[in-house]
């Protein structure tokens, strides 16, 4: 084990040495943590920088004596009114009163802003003075146990009451999320459906036309506006199944969960040790996560999983990651012993070798089936469709790959019951077993080489009701829409892509192979419906004529990327009133593009502008100057004379930089700059998680701090 790490300080020490670095090490507990890594990360003379983040003062003295420390203080008092007045009081009802009980209750959160927040999450649920009054007395009775909370006590007691003032259906949900990683992010789609398998989503709680995934989704804003947990949201404009992209817990809202848990024997967390069999009997859930082993019984990795067939009242069985050390082999227990697992609602197997066997067809009760993120090396048989409760399924990225050979045996048959499909596959799946899926909500599929194939497809999804489905997502690959010396045939393909183009229900789009000498144009008499496209990719389209003539027409168009040689005209123009919702725009590898224009008025809400591998564009377009919400601007690969005309150097400007000179961001590069996050399987021997970012070499980091390479911020 020393040797390994030897080894991969070693090969860190390596790649980071020659570089210009800003290393960020975040939430280090203990100075052991440090002494562990320290001889693995150089402070080099080009300038590494290194940046901590940590709760123990001692901890940051230990990493460098002279090193920078910045301390957070708590709140005045004055401070934590305000902010508790900002996240509980929505109007002026009873405003002095609730301030006098409010200042009263801070009292008990000591300046800490956390408790701050969630003391104001819990009286943000209750609008009248008395139920004010009744959360200042429950405190004081809560407070005077006296108990301790979490390891050495170091949870506040405020915290511990948010849970105790919690409605009962949400606490088991609330508890649940101690399960995961600290500090991990919390996938919402996934989350939820752990709560069905788990039982903790209640079918009378169903409102009018709501899903189970409605009503957990219900809870999770619920837990987040009482500030428990912390929500992130998809982007702006991004369709997706759930509202909520992931959830976080900040650390101390975790020590809870687990100090709660293990108060109520709910479950356990541990490292490569498997519980008792008395203890497991009547387990319900089993998430397991990177183990890394040989196949050895006496290797603690393998000895878990083998265990995992007699955990016969499982509900929940999530394996992330199961990495063999040497030699290449089919995951096959504990899926070869499926069959027993009768009462499974949740089976997540990411990153495996996987053989699933015809005995999963006996698991009548399987919700979620999500293999997403496993590699090529997949078989499936053909027992999905037996599955009637199933209306989640993730299948493999098998086109991904390049071993194909280990695809399914058979072609699939799906289960009519499904709301989520993705990787949905026509080399893999049954085309025609789309139409049968009445209640789809998600729908990610890939159709290559078959027209028919897509045409069956885009007829079902554009029946589908546009409220209900949430995210339609289509990889086409050498479809051969307009190329035939049949015009019958040409005028079919070019029907198809219309209605590929034109639905309503696809929402993001790449398209890969020969199109057509020019796109179809938008015919409102055809489709009343506005498109609903909102992510266009096109890679080796070799479209003739200006395709921004059609583009443009999309209303809620926001990101397209125009790939190598989707384009072979060499003009191109983006016309006043045209992509009016457009944010991202990427042109890369158009090699005969020589002049682009935008006139005034044209992407008005455009952010970020890449342009890569264009060899002949001559300038940048001077209508960029009126595009005033431009924030980024990246050169990749372009022409020196190019780069010449839009750079500003020793005062002295490019005839074109007054062009851009509005945005922010300007980014030249001869190479592509690719962030880089070194990892190894064996990356958890150091037991921490850091991140590096490479300098650029026009970002003068000596200026942050001239006279010290460590930073510590204690919090």
């Amino acid at each position: 084990m020393t040797s390994e790490k030897d080894k991969l300080a070693r090969q860190l020490r390596e790649h980071l040495g020659a570089r210009r670095c800003l290393i960020v090490l975040d939430d280090i507990w203990s100075t052991d943590a440090w002494d562990s890594l320290k001889d693995a990360i150089p402070v080099s003379e080009h300038g590494t920088k290194i940046l901590l983040t940590t709760r123990i003062r001692d901890v940051a003295v230990h990493v460098d004596p002279d090193g920078y420390c910045h301390e957070l203080h708590l709140l005045k008092p004055e401070e934590s009114w305000e902010l508790l007045r900002m996240k509980s009081l929505r109007g002026r009802s009873g405003l002095r009163k609730k301030m006098l009980i409010g200042k009263e209750m801070l009292k008990y959160c000591g300046g800490l802003p956390l408790a701050v927040v969630v003391l104001g999450g819990i009286l943000r649920t209750k609008k009248t003075l008395r139920e004010w009054n009744e959360v200042h007395e429950n405190i004081e009775s809560y407070l005077d146990k006296g108990e301790k909370i979490g390891k050495e006590g170091e949870v506040p007691k405020i915290l511990a009451y948010s849970y105790y003032d919690l409605p009962w259906q949400l606490k088991p949900c609330f508890l649940y999320l101690g399960k995961f990683r600290e500090d991990s992010n919390i996938r919402a789609e996934s989350l939820y459906q752990m709560w069905i398998g788990e039982g903790m989503i209640f079918e009378n709680d169903r409102r009018e036309k709501e899903t189970m995934m409605d009503v957990a989704e219900r809870y999770l804003k619920e837990l987040a506006s009482r500030c428990m947990v912390d929500i992130i949201k998809h982007e702006e404009g991004k369709h997706a199944v759930t509202s909520f992209k992931s959830c976080r817990l900040h650390d101390l809202m975790r020590d809870l969960c687990l100090a709660k848990a293990k108060e109520e024997n709910l479950y356990d967390i541990s490292k490569y040790n498997f519980p008792p069999k008395e203890q497991t009997k009547h387990l319900r859930s089993f998430l397991c996560d990177s183990l890394l082993a040989e196949w050895d019984y006496s290797i603690p990795g393998v000895r878990i999983i083998s265990q995992v067939k007699n955990l016969k009242m499982l509900r929940v069985l999530a394996i992330l990651s199961f990495t063999m050390v040497s030699g290449s082999c089919f995951l096959k227990s504990p899926l070869g012993y499926a069959g027993n697992l009768i009462h499974l609602r949740y089976l997540k197997l990411k990153r495996h070798h996987i053989n699933l066997p015809y005995s999963l067809g006996n698991l009548k009760y399987l919700e979620t089936l999500d293999l997403s993120g496993s590699d090529c090396s997949c078989r499936i048989l053909n027992v999905l469709w037996k599955l009637k409760r199933l209306r989640y399924l993730y299948l493999p990225d098998w086109w991904l790959g390049s071993q194909n050979k280990w695809g399914p045996l058979t072609k699939l048959r799906l289960s009519k019951q499904l709301e989520i499909l993705e990787s949905f596959d026509n080399k893999f799946c049954y085309p025609k077993e789309v139409s049968k899926l009445s209640n789809l909500r998600a729908f990610k599929a890939t159709v290559r080489k078959s027209l028919e194939d897509l045409e069956h497809i885009i007829n079902h999804i554009s029946n589908l009701d546009c409220l209900a489905i949430k995210i339609c997502s289509l990889t086409i690959n050498d479809c051969k829409f307009g190329n035939s010396n049949n015009s019958n045939d040409n005028n079919r393909g070019l029907d198809v892509l219309s209605r590929v183009l034109f639905s309503r229900n696809i929402h993001e789009l790449l398209i890969m192979g020969t199109l057509c000498w020019k796109l179809p144009d938008y015919q409102s008499h055809i489709f009343p419906d506005p498109a609903g496209l909102t992510r266009l990719t096109l890679f080796y389209t070799q479209i003739e004529e200006d395709p921004m003539g059609t583009l443009e027409e999309f209303p809620k168009l926001r990101i397209l990327k125009l790939g190598s040689y989707s384009f072979m005209g060499r003009e191109m123009i983006c016309h006043s009133r045209g992509f009016l919702q457009l944010k991202h725009l990427e042109l890369d590898g158009l090699d005969n593009l020589k002049q682009w224009k935008v006139e005034e008025g044209a992407m008005p809400k455009l952010s970020s502008l890449s342009i890569g591998f264009c060899k002949q564009l001559e300038m940048i377009p001077d209508g960029l100057r009126y595009v005033t919400t431009l924030e980024e601007v990246s050169l990749v690969r372009m022409p020196e004379e190019f780069n010449k005309r839009v750079a500003s150097e020793n005062g002295q400007q490019g005839e074109d930089h007054d062009k851009i000179s509005h945005v922010a961001s300007v980014n030249i590069r001869k190479y592509p700059f690719f962030p880089f996050t070194f990892s190894s399987p064996n990356f958890s021997l150091f037991n921490i998680q850091f991140t590096v970012l490479e300098i650029p070499f026009f970002l003068n980091f000596d200026k942050l701090h001239r006279h010290h390479s460590i930073f510590s911020f204690v919090f």
